[in-house]
């Protein structure tokens, strides 16, 4: 779930056209119209109305990212954070969703169709979502939620599907629905300080991006801790009153790395998220310790990527409720 960020004033919507419509990709869409408080987090560059549920969506994919790590793909959580965007954006900018309303994401799938559009190459990359949705609006036609497919483009080559499911609230009400958690900055705010893992062990080459602690194995599982830094400028890129979703799909992949490179005895590197799916089932709070655990599968061949796929399933746990189920595959890429 991720709620909105303060308002700010929009910006004129593009005008309808074919899928085929032209987009800019000079400079980003207003910060508000993606909740991102940094402009230096926002993506998305463009829009436009296709039909009448379509949606064309144009994203910059820069090179050098925090959440990158001059890997040699795109990375994953930053599609991710892209999909994302592109959702709020043609929300408030085509849907009259109010900029201060806030967005809670009940389901969300990302699958990779091909590797290699996502290699870096010596530029920074286009993105093209094309996009369509299915409203649900109460009685007097306030938008309630919507639904969306989604194709993903990068230099004009299909990269990725992904697809996913959101609510609508007033400011109002969810306020009143999270009045009684504490933030980070409550005095009473309290919570252990975890050691992240070994960066390398999770595939990732920045400590500051490590946000498990050294996976277990438990019982035929592997667990952990999941270690939330509010200061990451990427992903409490604003002050937030839960653990992000964005957040648990990061460390969800970091597990499910971890755990297939030491069950397989692969390289941590080698392996990237073919896919994942997860279902939000509830809120998980800031002021709880978050375990996550994984259970991982055998190798199966993905005729589409030409290449082994591992399902493995993640599931993050407060308090011994489920918050978050998560399905993933990894592959090795290279």
């Amino acid at each position: 779930p991720m709620p909105a960020s303060t308002p700010a004033t929009g910006t004129a919507p593009v005008p309808p056209g074919n899928d085929h419509v032209e987009l800019s990709y000079d400079a980003t869409v207003p910060r508000a119209l993606v909740h991102r408080a940094s402009i230096a987090e926002v993506f998305v560059t463009d829009s436009a109305k296709t039909g009448e549920d379509t949606f064309v969506v144009a994203a910059q994919l820069p090179r050098g990212h925090l959440i990158g790590e001059n890997s040699p793909l795109y990375d994953f959580s930053l599609m991710v954070e892209v999909v994302r965007q592109a959702g709020v954006l043609i929300a408030h900018r085509h849907l009259e969703v109010r900029l201060d309303s806030a967005f809670i994401f009940r389901d969300l799938t990302l699958r990779t169709t091909a590797f290699e559009p996502l290699r870096i190459g010596r530029r920074p990359a286009s993105a093209r979502i094309t996009v369509s949705v299915r409203t649900r609006r109460n009685k007097a036609g306030r938008l309630q939620g919507f639904s969306f497919l989604g194709d993903i483009e990068v230099d004009g080559r299909s990269a990725m599907k992904g697809e996913g499911g959101l609510l609508i609230l007033s400011k109002a009400a969810y306020q009143a629905m999270r009045s009684r958690r504490l933030s980070p900055e409550h005095p009473g705010f309290l919570l252990p300080r975890f050691t992240a893992a070994e960066p390398s062990h999770v595939g990732r080459r920045d400590a500051r991006n490590v946000f498990i602690t050294e996976p277990v194995a438990d019982a035929g599982q592997f667990a952990c801790q999941l270690v939330v830094d509010t200061s990451h400028p990427h992903v409490f890129d604003h002050p937030l009153d839960h653990v992000p979703g964005h957040l648990q799909m990061e460390a969800a992949r970091q597990l499910a790395v971890a755990a297939v490179a030491r069950l397989h005895a692969l390289d941590p590197y080698s392996l990237s998220v073919a896919s994942i799916a997860t279902d939000f089932t509830d809120y998980a709070e800031l002021d709880r310790i978050t375990r996550l655990r994984a259970t991982v599968d055998g190798f199966r061949w993905d005729e589409e990527l030409g290449t082994f796929t591992t399902p493995v399933v993640v599931e993050a746990v407060q308090e011994d409720t489920i918050t978050t189920a998560m399905r993933l595959e990894v592959s090795q890429w290279v």
